[in-house]
């Protein structure tokens, strides 16, 4: 992984001032603390993780691909987001499809998503840290009926519950005897990717589990270091923190020219938005797909409002390509021919950092050589360390969410009238 922070508009002897340096250290030591109760637990995940239920992960795994032409998981925000950004990018020749719900209140996207599945095998993947989730528990509800109406007393069988030991969701699988999964605790569920969270759905989705925990403990080994200079992690945290405070913007758009990646951005737009947006602070996080999204709001990024700051996601080394080719003459594209999609996708993603550039939003690039289950690790596992170092600098809690619970009370309170 490289980052390219030449074109951020900010200069390298602010990143590297002497009193960041001193702000990062403490950082540092609060982050690698051996006391995890702040919510740290992820930051040595990638080497103390459970090998057991590791191994029980691929078990079951294997369970449900010879049983299942399809795995339901049942989660919101960090108990799915980082698993539809894995499969996204890394799920190339799947046997079992992979469908998420408990994501909305909207019944027509869930009836869809179970009239599809009445002739398939189905297998369910319940995952809430607090086994309390209302969007969880109604969609269990629903979706425990399909299950008992296909495979009346069998259903037990498959359904798996990844939930904290003691919740209400671990009490009734240990009653009805389906199989459960932890979340660890002090790992909030925006941080639980390489977790049983998203490790289930990873393996039977035919991904490299073993590879994503590698290249995160690559991670782990080389942004263990609070010398800033040495650690891109903390330059990136403070970049952003200069953009917010010194350059005085209020958006970071995470913009991508690959779609494998999509889903990826999404998962940084909680992972940072839920992390700092507390007490008035942070910076909101828009994520964008190129050129899609160049056409409804390129224009506003080079001369609207000048809040936003860009931070690209790129490879280097595409999979998949193709050639244009026997275009006719007279064609507005004929200087296309024999360019490949990939030198087209690159001009396109060139010539959108110049203009960015020219507009003077700041721009960071972020690049991986090519998409595998290695560099998705190590990638989740920087900006995890990034975000967390990125919220301290702003002094506040990166590991909570009351904003979030303020509305489930709100919500709770009406359905009780």
């Amino acid at each position: 992984m490289k980052i390219n922070l030449e074109y951020g508009l900010v200069k390298q002897h602010d990143i590297f001032a002497k009193d960041y340096q001193k702000k990062i250290r403490e950082i540092n030591a609060n982050l690698h603390s051996e006391d995890h109760s702040a919510g740290t637990t992820w930051v040595h995940w990638p080497t103390d993780y459970n090998t057991k239920e590791f191994l029980k992960i691929q078990k079951l795994a294997r369970e449900i691909k010879e049983s299942s032409d399809a795995l339901i998981v049942i989660g919101i925000g960090g108990s799915y987001l980082g698993a539809k950004a894995g499969i996204d990018m890394l799920a190339k020749k799947s046997k079992v499809e992979i469908i998420f719900a408990g994501i909305t209140f909207d019944y027509y996207d869930l009836g869809a998503k179970l009239e599809s599945l009445k002739n398939k095998d189905v297998t369910v993947n319940i995952v809430s840290k607090s086994g309390s989730t209302v969007e969880i528990l109604s969609t269990l509800n629903i979706v425990e009926r399909f299950m008992k109406n296909k495979y009346k007393s069998g259903y037990a069988s498959r359904m798996i519950y990844t939930t904290s030991e003691g919740s209400y969701l671990y009490n009734k699988a240990v009653k009805e005897g389906s199989e459960t999964l932890s979340v660890p605790e002090n790992m909030g569920g925006r941080y639980s990717v390489l977790s049983a969270v998203g490790l289930l759905p990873f393996a039977v989705a035919d991904i490299k589990i073993r590879k994503i925990l590698e290249g995160a403990k690559k991670a782990q080994d080389d942004l263990d270091n609070e010398n800033v200079s040495e650690n891109i992690a903390y330059q990136y945290a403070i970049y952003r923190h200069l953009l917010n405070k010194k350059l005085n913007k209020k958006v970071e758009l995470f913009s991508t020219f690959h779609t494998q990646l999509s889903s990826f951005n999404f998962w940084l737009q909680q992972l940072f938005c839920e992390s700092e947006g507390k007490d008035g602070e942070g910076m909101f996080v828009s994520p964008l797909t190129f050129s899609t999204d160049l056409h409804s709001v390129g224009q506003f990024i080079q001369q609207g409002t000048p809040f936003v700051a860009e931070t690209f996601l790129t490879v280097e080394n595409s999979a998949k390509d193709n050639t244009l080719s026997n275009i006719p003459l007279g064609s507005p594209i004929k200087f296309l021919d024999g360019k490949t999609f990939s030198e087209i996708n690159y001009a396109a993603f060139d010539g959108t950092v110049k203009a960015h550039r020219e507009a003077k939003v700041p721009i960071c690039i972020i690049s991986i050589d090519e998409i595998n289950e290695f560099n998705f690790g190590y990638l989740v596992y920087f900006f995890e360390l990034a975000c967390g170092a990125s919220g301290y600098l702003l002094k506040v809690n990166p590991f909570d969410q009351p904003g979030v619970e303020q509305y489930k009370a709100y919500m709770k309170e009406n359905l009780k009238k």
